[in-house]
């Protein structure tokens, strides 16, 4: 079929004969050889600066014969030519004439060409498609591109004018010589070197002879002689008896310094190729980790290449496959990024936060999958023995805290049973958090995330940011708390109390794996495990818990002052007035700015953990006589100090009330929450947290769904405030609905508005994904009897909580994709993921 493409193209584009060839009309001679100097090296480059090459091209091939520097440029060339090429059209779909092309020597030849424009810092080639598809490369002193030709003798100053022949592609810029001509004079030095080296070893590397003679006794002198001559070439010395000879060696008596010179070239030619030297050659420790980090420069190196390549490929080598009758219009040539290479033990560790299917371990590794009834080698069951509690230990656990007890109130279902090898682990209902979690764990059924663990975490900051909010309205001058509830902000705080939920649950599990994986028996592991959830969920839970109640005081205090402005245009700094009040806190005490101030952005309380600073409004009048001057030059001088750096480095260097954030991305377990933990909890399902399929729960549905049939424009205009299941306002904007009510969405859209308002105030489950890119879109799904609907709401910029879309969710898709990689697509699964926050 290529060839079809291929004569159709050569007729249409009058293809040249073979005579006509700009390879076949070069008279390629070969390069001057010679021994070089760092003086020819500087007057060929003076030459070709004045655009006669010859000289420097000659000097260039001819410093390749090195081989560190040979192996460097290859290894640049290696790089693009190992890593897999694909070609996709305008569909996105692979076209098979262009991965026959591509799987041919010429198209290796082609990249190769590509990527020495960087090394030579010019580089031609002539494709032909006559007798298929062949590629002539064109020697670099050939390539004039001053005047733009190519050169038929090297010597030559105007050739065959190249612009214009679409079979010809030059690259490179005037006065560019490449890598090669920064790495020469090392290549030059080297050589010299060797050849000193050489000499020393020649005339001090093997062993001197000495004879010695009577001096009364000439024939014996003449017999020494012929002696040694017939000997060997080994150096000898013929002197008399009472002669002393002495050699004076310069420097070490070894030639080390010929090597560390050898060395010293040898490094820099491959700093100029490869950016480092520890993927070439060892280091003198031979330092892993600084080898990790030279490792990471080349292919800082290789990924400029890729980019390199694949720009030419697209910009200048597809057109003339257009030309050419090639079915490539719309596409686009695409390095894929290769996935990271795990080793054995990191696939271990990844198997703790993901599922990883048998079937690419056993086609990863080769491992044959065993036969039914085959006996299969695997590492022993640890054998855990599980003892009664003790005396002492029921004694100790009868004055526990109404904290504690409430820890282990959150209990989602009894345990049917633990085990670990063959040990059974039975558990009931009032055993202790760290004590389900570590049965859960030793016997497999907590991997990555554990329900429970984050049902008690994120109910707990809740409860106790819910309950700063009502405390602040209770307390508020009418005044003052007329409009405070803001539910955009109060639903913001809550979507940031859940990411940090999430991402504490990970960590914790992480840990919890990690010490049953380091523990020789659950006696063991149950000690280490008892020791994490304390950690966690007594000392951390309660340092936290006491900064989100305060963080949120704050920001509803924040938000009461925001509405009083003109009455109150100044705040003032006030602290908790005690002996715990921080040193550099105490210096902020008393500072009145205005309330506009662009400072109470960074110094708005909380400034640190479990802080207790407040602001309180004031008049004009209160005022008089401040200097305000002077109360920014404290702050600005405190906002210096290395205690404010490192506030700032912990996370606390913003206004919490605007930002509508309890805690900061620096403060999270997992820093960066989108990049990082999304990934990992948008993976988690319904049957993650215990839930039905998606099959039963519809077919346990009873109640009908409503179908609207009116105006649609009527309906939104008495439905633009919606409550959700917590009584919260939730906007349909009017952008939103035109949106989703006209053109292709009309007919699927509008019959479904009537179920909106039902969906956001009964949910069945309420889930936090990233089903729009970033993970805080809540969906709000309600299980019909004849279908089954998702309305998605988001809080922008913590000021508006709105509706983004609402469908129905397909049940019975034609999904082509089978096993655990369906659910991303599939609309059973695809919704029902992620945090699960109602149900």
């Amino acid at each position: 079929m290529a060839n079809k493409k291929k004569k159709t193209a050569t007729t249409n584009a009058g293809a040249k004969s073979k005579e006509q060839l700009v390879i076949h009309q070069i008279v390629v001679k070969a390069p001057q050889r010679k021994v070089y100097d760092v003086g020819n090296w500087r007057t060929a480059l003076s030459s070709a600066d004045n655009g006669r090459t010859k000289q420097l091209y000659d000097l260039l091939d001819d410093i390749m014969i090195d081989g560190v520097l040979s192996d460097a440029v290859q290894k640049r060339i290696d790089a693009v030519t190992n890593s897999e090429l694909t070609f996709q059209n305008a569909a996105g779909e692979e076209v098979e004439e262009i991965a026959d092309l591509m799987d041919t020597t010429a198209w290796e030849d082609l990249l190769t060409e590509i990527l020495k424009k960087k090394i030579y810092g010019r580089s031609g080639i002539e494709m032909t498609f006559n007798d298929g598809f062949n590629v002539e490369p064109i020697p670099a002193k050939h390539i004039n591109l001053k005047n733009r030709t190519i050169l038929r003798q090297d010597t030559d100053e105007i050739g065959i004018p190249y612009e214009g022949d679409s079979q010809l592609l030059i690259l490179g810029k005037d006065r560019d010589f490449g890598l090669l001509l920064k790495a020469a004079p090392y290549a030059i030095y080297k050589r010299g070197g060797f050849g000193d080296w050489s000499q020393w070893i020649e005339l001090f590397g093997m062993p001197q002879r000495i004879g010695k003679y009577n001096t009364y006794d000439p024939e014996s002198r003449k017999l020494l002689e012929e002696a040694f001559d017939k000997a060997g070439s080994a150096p000898y010395v013929v002197i008399p008896k009472e002669a002393d000879v002495e050699t004076k060696e310069g420097g070490t008596g070894s030639g080390s310094s010929y090597n560390e010179f050898r060395q010293a070239n040898n490094e820099e030619m491959l700093i100029t190729i490869l950016g480092q030297t520890m993927t070439t050659v060892q280091g003198e420790k031979g330092a892993r980790s600084l080898g990790e980090v030279h490792k990471e420069v080349e292919e800082g190196k290789n990924k400029s290449d890729l980019r390199y390549v694949q720009r030419v490929l697209n910009q200048k080598v597809l057109p003339m496959l257009e030309a050419r009758g090639y079915p490539v219009a719309g596409g686009k040539f695409i390095f894929p990024k290769a996935a990271e290479q795990l080793s054995v033990a990191e696939v271990v560790q990844l198997s703790d936060i993901m599922d990883i299917p048998q079937s690419y371990l056993h086609e990863k590794y080769s491992i044959p999958v065993p036969k039914d009834g085959e006996p299969v080698a695997k590492r022993a069951s640890a054998q855990f023995d599980i003892g009664e509690d003790s005396e002492e230990d029921t004694i100790s656990n009868a004055d526990r805290n109404f904290f504690m007890r409430l820890w282990d109130f959150f209990v989602q279902a009894p345990q049917v049973g633990a085990s670990i090898g063959k040990a059974p682990i039975r558990l009931n209902d009032n055993a202790p958090m760290s004590e389900k979690l570590a049965a859960r764990i030793a016997n497999g059924e907590t991997g990555k995330f554990d329900a429970e663990l984050f049902s008690f975490i994120a109910t707990d900051f809740l409860n106790g940011v819910q309950s700063a909010f009502k405390r602040s309205m209770n307390h508020a001058d009418v005044r003052f708390a007329y409009g405070l509830q803001d539910d955009a902000f109060i639903t913001a705080l809550e979507m940031n109390l859940f990411h940090f939920s999430a991402g504490k649950t990970l960590a914790e599990i992480q840990e919890l794996n990690k010490a049953f994986r380091e523990s020789g028996n659950f006696q063991e592991f149950s000690k280490k495990a008892e020791q994490i959830c304390g950690t966690f969920n007594k000392t951390w839970q309660k340092t936290e818990y006491e900064t989100a109640v305060l963080t949120a005081e704050s920001a509803s205090n924040y938000h009461r002052l925001m509405g009083k402005t003109k009455m109150f245009p100044y705040w003032k700094y006030v602290t908790a007035g005690d002996e715990k009040v921080r040193e550099e806190h105490r210096k902020l005490d008393g500072v009145i700015l205005p309330a506009n101030d662009p400072r109470w952005k960074k110094i708005f309380p909380p400034n640190g953990w479990k802080c207790r600073c407040r602001v309180v409004p004031l008049m004009k009048h209160e005022v008089e006589g401040i200097d305000i001057n002077a109360m920014r030059a404290i702050v600005d001088e405190y906002l210096g100090t290395s205690e404010w750096k490192m506030n700032e480095a912990q996370g606390w260097d913003s206004n919490r009330g605007e930002t509508a954030e309890v805690f900061s991305k620096n403060q999270h377990y997992i820093r960066k929450f989108p990049d990082k933990a999304a990934s990992l909890l948008g993976d988690l399902h319904y049957n993650d947290y215990g839930l039905e399929s998606f099959g039963k729960k519809a077919a346990a549905a009873t109640e009908k769904a409503p179908v609207f049939a009116g105006d649609p424009n009527q309906w939104r205009d008495s439905h633009q405030v919606m409550d959700d299941y917590k009584g919260r306002k939730v906007q349909l904007t009017e952008e939103v609905f035109k949106r989703h009510t006209t053109k292709k969405y009309e007919e699927a859209r509008v019959p479904l508005v009537e179920c909106i308002p039902d969906v956001l105030k009964n949910p069945d489950e309420v889930w936090i994904n990233d089903y729009q890119k970033k993970f805080d879109n809540l969906n709000f799904i309600k299980f019909y009897e004849d279908k089954v609907i998702n309305v998605v709401c988001e809080v922008k910029n913590g000021t508006l909580y709105q509706v983004t879309t609402w469908f129905e969710i397909e049940q019975n898709a034609n999904i082509k994709v089978k096993g655990r990689r369906s659910r991303k697509i599939d609309p059973r699964w695809r919704y029902r993921r992620g945090l699960l926050i109602k149900k």
